[in-house]
């Protein structure tokens, strides 16, 4: 899985000319050979929020991430963003997010400042080297400008690939998966700076992950292949990024095997 921004129609090299922008899913179905990942399921990313994707490994977080942009076959279901709707496929909703995929995509035989340069680029935006030294300097590479990526830590890989996100055009939609892999406390505060600003400036993100990301603000927590999270009271409302759907502000989404999760639970 890359992380470059999805390589369909400009995803790439033309930035939103939105500053911000709702995401509402509706009845999304996503198979994996004859599993059903997702079925009926129901979401919305309001401008300044972020959704958690949640769920154990192989529950479908990163499929229904690259399904948001075309990259992924989709069974059924839509999209709309503002006022706008369509089907997955489209790739509509690509000139509008910003996709950062567990696998790095840098270049080992390159230095840090080049493989920086090169996603940069990759994104439409051209900063001279100057501008390249500041963003490795925020990300705590300052020192390692110069050394071939291969020889990196995954932790300082990890920083290298969120360096990303502080050059990219205005998108404003993030869909990252995994950021906080590997990054020590020092990485995860700079990734949480990173998502305070954007969304503070009604921005959204859609974030697969593990691990505690934006703590502070308890965001709402999307659960993929259980009834409910561990722990967790059943949800009584559709998945919504705008407030908590339970006192733990999770809700879930089945895979096959379990009741088909309609925008609420039973």
């Amino acid at each position: 899985m890359s992380t470059t921004t999805a390589r369909a129609p400009a995803a790439g090299a033309c930035a939103s000319t939105a500053v911000t922008g709702r995401l509402l899913a509706s009845g999304l179905r996503i198979e994996r050979g004859r599993q059903v990942l997702v079925d009926a399921l129901d979401f919305s990313v309001p401008s300044g929020t972020a959704l958690m994707l949640r769920g154990a490994n192989g529950s479908g977080k990163s499929t229904l991430l690259r399904a948001l942009l075309g990259l992924t076959p989709v069974q059924a279901g839509e999209l709309t963003w503002e006022n706008e709707t369509f089907r997955p496929g489209t790739r509509k909703l690509c000139p509008h997010a910003l996709w950062l995929g567990h696998a790095h995509g840098l270049k080992g035989e390159l230095s840090a400042i080049d493989n920086l340069r090169l996603l940069a680029e990759l994104d439409g935006a051209r900063p001279d080297r100057a501008r390249l030294r500041g963003v490795l300097e925020r990300a705590g590479l300052a020192k390692h400008t110069h050394v071939e990526t291969r020889r990196l830590s995954q932790g300082q890989r990890q920083r290298l690939a969120l360096a990303r996100l502080l050059l990219a055009p205005h998108r404003p939609l993030w869909l990252l998966d995994e950021p906080s892999a590997a990054l020590d406390a020092e990485g995860s505060a700079l990734l949480d700076a990173l998502l305070n600003k954007h969304l503070d400036a009604g921005g959204s993100a859609l974030i697969a992950t593990h691990l505690p990301v934006l703590a502070a603000r308890a965001p709402n927590e999307l659960w993929l292949g259980a009834k409910t999270a561990p722990g967790a009271a059943p949800a009584s409302r559709p998945a919504s990024a705008s407030g908590p759907a339970s006192p733990a502000g999770q809700v879930s989404a089945p895979s096959r095997g379990h009741t088909p999760w309609h925008g609420h639970t039973p």
